[in-house]
């Protein structure tokens, strides 16, 4: 090309850039339906501030009983209430409980009948679906817990693209990606690693095939009863339909896996800046200047049976740092020991007095928070997370 064609293409081309439009990102309304947790839906509530920073609207589903404390930030993001028969934070508190204290196993069938009372709960309540159609919104995200997508049926009843958020990327059959059972443990396998022995793989494989063909969280003809002027497909199918899968966690803390393009690792979504602690917080944190240990149950496990919380107050009178722990008890005379009802996390540990954590229930939300702001914790599986990122920390 010649030296007069090129000046003359290079005229051309910045005319045509000063000129065009400006390329514009259109805003989007998303409805987010998180798990009926308090951490669930707290780490939800960062993607959705994320979301409306970026430009787009953001509905979020809540029951009245999470609704009603009033301890999340729903700043700029518009809450749909709800009413469920089913609390699942009771619940599950109960079961939890009862079986730890007779020590017994957990019991696997118990919960997920509880879950799926809910969840059909929520399928069937038509008036919930018809606010959902008066928001209009053009994509609907849900928690990729494993009992919880049964919920891909109330996008599928509105005709609209849905995708999962969560920390769950060990159900390699629902996104479809190819599995190396040889060393992808199964979350409900056992307490397996990627260095398995034989026995332990062919244990690991059998979970694969049966979670394949008789998933014991999701029921074969629940599309048929929920969205019955819908074509019926199978569950499994239309959660592979899912667009895109967000997974709270990261390379360096899981066990390696397949992926596939759309399943991104954003691991870090429960955690985030501090923010100002309330004064009774700040006081006691500023205070403390041998640090501060701080013990949680988990968000629906809030009070223990009285000999086990007054051993847990016993330890921590004999500890040389001051303790902030999660419970509607008080110990009267004391100032070593703060009790709450609900502890802001996230923030506590943002704090620069040092922190030495204590997590009882290792859900991975819980996980990451300690994980990324903690300079030092420990914890304890729950039957929920032996196969999930926990079990390297």
């Amino acid at each position: 090309m010649t030296k007069p064609a090129m000046l003359l293409l290079l005229v051309v081309v910045t005319t045509l850039e000063w000129f065009s439009p400006p390329l514009s990102v259109e805003a989007k309304r998303v409805l987010m339906i998180p798990v009926p947790l308090v951490s669930l839906t707290k780490y939800q509530l960062n993607v959705a501030h994320a979301l409306v920073r970026k430009g787009h609207e953001v509905w979020m589903t809540m029951p009245d009983h999470i609704a009603s404390k009033r301890v999340l930030d729903t700043t700029n993001v518009t809450v749909i209430q709800y009413k469920n028969e089913v609390n699942l934070e009771e619940g599950l508190s109960t079961l939890v409980i009862d079986r730890y204290m007779k020590r017994l196993p957990p019991d696997r069938p118990s919960y997920l009948g509880l879950v799926k009372k809910y969840i059909y709960g929520q399928l069937s309540n038509d008036s919930l679906l018809a606010e959902f159609k008066q928001v209009r919104p053009d994509f609907v995200i849900l928690d990729c817990v494993p009992f919880y997508k049964m919920m891909a049926i109330i996008p599928h009843r509105l005709r609209l693209p849905f995708g999962f958020v969560g920390f769950s990327f060990t159900d390699s059959i629902s996104m479809r990606v190819p599995a190396s059972t040889s060393v992808t443990p199964y979350i409900f396998a056992g307490p397996y690693t990627q260095h398995m022995t034989f026995m332990q793989r062919m244990h690991n494989t059998m979970h694969y095939f049966q979670s394949a063909f008789l998933d014991p969280t999701m029921d074969g003809n629940v599309v048929e009863r929920y969205a019955p002027n819908m074509p019926n497909i199978p569950i499994d199918m239309l959660v592979a339909r899912a667009e895109i899968w967000l997974i709270d966690t990261d390379h360096i803390l899981d066990y390696p896996r397949p992926s596939l393009p759309n399943v991104k690792l954003v691991g870090g979504l429960a955690a985030g800046p501090g923010k100002p602690l309330e004064e009774e917080f700040k006081t006691f944190m500023d205070n403390a200047s041998e640090g501060v240990a701080i013990v949680s149950f988990g968000s629906f496990i809030l009070d223990l049976p009285p000999h086990l919380s007054d051993k847990i107050f016993s330890v921590l009178q004999q500890l040389p740092m001051k303790s902030i722990f999660r419970s509607s008890l008080t110990l009267p005379n004391s100032k070593k020991i703060m009790t709450s009802s609900w502890l802001p996390q996230n923030d506590l540990l943002a704090h620069p007095m040092p922190r030495y954590s204590l997590v009882t229930v290792a859900t991975t939300v819980s996980t990451k928070h300690y994980t990324m702001l903690s300079p030092s914790f420990a914890s304890l599986s729950s039957w929920t997370s032996i196969t999930t990122p926990n079990a390297r920390a």
